[in-house]
């Protein structure tokens, strides 16, 4: 017999485990952001914006800085980052009308999954390496 997953469930789940301290913080082209986080556990998290907006919008301001807990509005993709200094990093999705626009942000755990959320209100989350 299998188990129903709650999708969303599995969401907040997996973004609530994302926070640490902010190892590496830079621009990619064009006007994308990644980021790396450092868990309790030593693991290495990766974070991208594809298709979003974000603030504090310079990624230096960001690198030192400490993820206390993460949460995600899993209706508008929204992503919430309190800050251990009491700061916020949130990150907005763009709007999107075409299904084969890039996503809005993703998340790659060190135990090797990969979350992402876009184009539009959708995400889905699967093993990074197959």
């Amino acid at each position: 017999m299998h188990t129903a997953i709650d999708p969303n469930k599995a969401l907040l789940d997996v973004i609530a485990r994302f926070r640490g301290p902010i190892v590496g913080a830079r621009f990619a082209y064009p006007e994308i952001l990644h980021l790396e986080v450092r868990d309790d556990e030593g693991g290495l998290w990766r974070f991208a914006t594809q298709d979003a907006s974000w603030s504090p919008w310079d990624p230096a301001s960001l690198s030192g800085r400490t993820i206390e807990s993460s949460w995600v509005n899993a209706d508008t993709g929204e992503l919430r980052c309190q800050l251990a200094d009491g700061g916020v990093f949130a990150v907005t999705p763009a709007e999107q009308v075409a299904p084969d626009d890039p996503s809005n942000w993703e998340v790659f755990t060190p135990d090797g999954l990969w979350l992402e959320y876009g184009p539009g209100a959708r995400w889905r989350i699967e093993d990074a390496v197959e």
